[in-house]
This record gives structure tokens, sequence and C-alpha cells, in this order.
């Protein structure tokens, strides 16, 4: 059985602004609950004209307030810079605002530029020590005391589930011998993913947090009624790619329409097709083959879907078509 869930960086279209974003990310989680996605996870991004989600916490409550059975959580909080008490005090709030639907997904990039990261106080070499210090805040249940250590409030709320967020095989090994559930981010680059979880089942120590290893493959799908109608969803995407890693631009998401001309140069039209080939692009029968195909091959059967594209109808209607895959529940 799949089981799907959604990561959203609210997308920034151009045209269009960044409250917009913010504003088609909360109708999409209203959605998602009622199509019944396993979670919702909230981006960090600074500093960026093309995505709008910079504190997943915010979005979180904000979420929490308009859903009922989706779990919510951060894809993910960066530890670069997170201050482990207010961190551990944000989570804390958020579970009692919204019990056992809150997760915690924690990640080590830097989520923008250098003057990014100078502004934020960037450390990333203490990343993984701080997350040592969110967890034993967030699993303390003592009374806060005017001696001893501090105890994050409110006190005594059982924690999230938590998850470490990578792409590479040196952060799967550090949530499996945590015994921390481990998403990869195959959407940002899939290259290490069989390297990857093979480093985290064979690094993983059972824990309190989990007695087995427990995987996520956060993928690019997009689900169209044909094949030429996902491939026209995926252009903005397309074209946002090349505009901002291949020739390092600050840009939103461009409306690609429907001739799909695009000037490239050849190596551009290389690394495109290239990324392509790692994106789920098609019917839901065939976006569904190719889960059920991955989920054998790396034993997960977890997968959250990042689909971005320049009209949020058409967005709204891939993860609908995607949600058909998902099992109904059961009335209580």
């Amino acid at each position: 059985m799949i089981r799907l869930s959604i990561l959203d960086q609210s997308p920034i279209v151009d045209g269009r602004t960044a409250t917009d974003a913010i504003n088609e990310t909360m109708d999409l989680v209203v959605r998602a609950d009622a199509w019944g996605y396993e979670r919702y996870w909230f981006a960090e991004h600074h500093g960026s004209a093309s995505f709008a989600s910079a504190s997943p916490e915010i979005m979180i409550a904000n979420a929490a307030a308009r859903t009922k059975n989706i779990r919510l959580g951060s894809g993910g909080i960066l530890l670069g810079h997170a201050s482990p008490l207010r961190v551990a005090e944000s989570l804390r709030a958020l579970h009692a605002l919204a019990p056992s639907r809150v997760d915690a997904g924690f990640g080590r990039a830097p989520g923008g530029d250098q003057r990014v990261m100078s502004a934020l106080g960037e450390r990333p070499n203490d990343s993984w020590q701080r997350l040592d210090e969110i967890l034993a805040q967030l699993q303390d249940m003592k009374q806060p005391a005017n001696s001893g250590n501090i105890v994050a409030v409110p006190d005594g709320v059982p924690p999230p589930e938590v998850w470490v967020l990578g792409t590479s095989p040196s952060s799967a090994m550090e949530a499996g011998k945590r015994g921390l559930a481990y998403a990869f981010g195959a959407f940002i680059d899939p290259s290490h993913l069989t390297e990857a979880l093979s480093a985290y089942h064979a690094s993983f120590i059972p824990s309190t947090w989990n007695d087995k290893p427990r995987t996520m493959i956060a993928t690019v799908a997009f689900v169209g009624e044909t094949e030429a109608d996902a491939s026209r969803m995926a252009r903005s995407s397309e074209q946002w790619f090349v505009e901002s890693f291949l020739r390092s631009k600050n840009v939103r998401f461009p409306i690609a329409g429907e001739s799909g001309t695009f000037a490239l140069q050849p190596f551009e039209s290389i690394v495109r097709d290239m990324r392509r080939a790692s994106v789920l692009i098609g019917s839901v029968e065939h976006v569904h083959e190719k889960l059920l195909q991955m989920g054998q091959r790396y034993a997960t059967n977890e997968f959250s879907i990042v689909t971005i594209t320049d009209d949020h109808a058409m967005r709204v209607a891939s993860y609908e078509r995607c949600a058909s895959l998902i099992p109904k529940r059961s009335e209580s």
C-alpha cells in the first residue's frame, strides 16, 4: 500500500504575489486533508523570489486550524541556525494545538545564499549537536524549575514524530544511528538515493523513536489526464530550473504557456533532460506504476510529492488525480 504526502514550498508564479502563494498553499492543504493525504510538510526557504514558505512552524499552526486528519510538518526546520530551546518550544506548542498530528522534519541545508546564511547566524558545523539538544528537550517530561536543565514549555507535551531530511549518505547515517525516520529529497538531487538509503538501513539502531527503519522518498510528479497534459504542467518547473540552477537567477516561476518554446543552450538541454528522467510525468496509471517500482527497489511505501506548475488549478488537479491512489479512510 502506497502512503502519499505533499511537500510544499509555496511557489510564487510570475505576475502573482507571495501572499497569493501562501493562500494557495492553505487552499491546497485543506483539499489534501479531504482527499486523504498522509502528511503535508512546509519548507523553509529564505531570501528567495521563488518560494514564500520561510517559517514552517507558522504554516503548520495555520494549517492545523483548517484541517482535521492530515499530519502537518516541517520539511524541514534548518538546523544550521536553529536555536534548540526555541525550536523545541515551538514544536511542543504545535503538538499541544494539534495532538498526534505534528511531524518535526530537520535538515542541514543553508536555506539561502551566503548573505542569508550570515543574516541567520548559520553555524552548520554543530547542526547534529543541536538536533540532539532538541530531541532531549522534546523527550523531557519534567515540570520547569529554578534549578537543573531548562525545560521546554509547554511542558509535558509528548514529542512529535521526528524525521531527518537529506540527500546524502552522511545525513542518512546520522538519522540511522539516532533511530530516527529518514526522508530522502530526490526532488532536490536524486543522484545519491541508493547509497543514502543503503547507509540508513546499515546504520540504523532501534530507539525510543522507532524500533525499525522508516523511510520516505520526496519526488517530483506531474499527473495529467494524458502524458501531453502532464508534460505541459512540467514546463514551468523545467524553465525555472534552467533559470535558477544553470543561470543562477533568483526569479519567480515563469508562465510557460502552451507552445513550450524556451531557448536553451545545448548543455542546458542535456541537463534538463537528465533531470526530467528522474521526474514522474504522465497519467495517474503511469505515476502509480513508477511509485510501485520505486517502493520495491528502495524498500519504502511512503512518498512525498512535489508538484509546481504556473497555474494553481492545474496543480490542484495533479494532486487530486494522485489522490485517487490513496485508500479511503474508514468511517468511525
